[in-house]
């Protein structure tokens, strides 16, 4: 008789898993670039960052993602030398925007101090 609650709590389990599973629940899958298309030279100013794509990140096919002012993405190949050179632009862009970041002083005029009675 003791038998029967397990049975059913272990079937309840199994449902469970199976309907987590059907709607990928914890799958860190990222939406993927099933192809790669040709660049245009003037698309540089447009593009604000980049992320890599591959098996690493669960996807079949190696592409660059390009992401626009607009949040549009755009996969490019990353042998292409207009894509390495957008590449480098940007990275040399984060760079010089953190350092600035970091020794930036505070805008405006400066606050006066109080004078500390004695």
């Amino acid at each position: 008789m003791a038998l029967r609650p397990f049975l059913l709590l272990l079937l309840l389990l199994a449902a469970t898993l199976l309907i987590t599973q059907a709607q990928g629940i914890g799958s860190s899958a990222l939406d993927c670039c099933l192809k790669n298309r040709p660049l245009k030279k003037e698309i540089s100013g447009v593009v604000t960052s980049y992320r890599l794509q591959g098996p690493e990140s669960g996807c079949y096919l190696r592409a660059v993602v390009l992401i626009t002012k607009k949040n549009r993405k755009i996969c490019a190949s990353p042998t292409d030398d207009t894509v390495q050179k957008l590449m480098q632009q940007l990275d040399k862009k984060d760079k010089n925007d953190k350092s600035r970041k970091k020794g930036q002083r505070p805008r405006g005029r400066p606050k006066k101090q109080r004078r500390q009675r004695a």
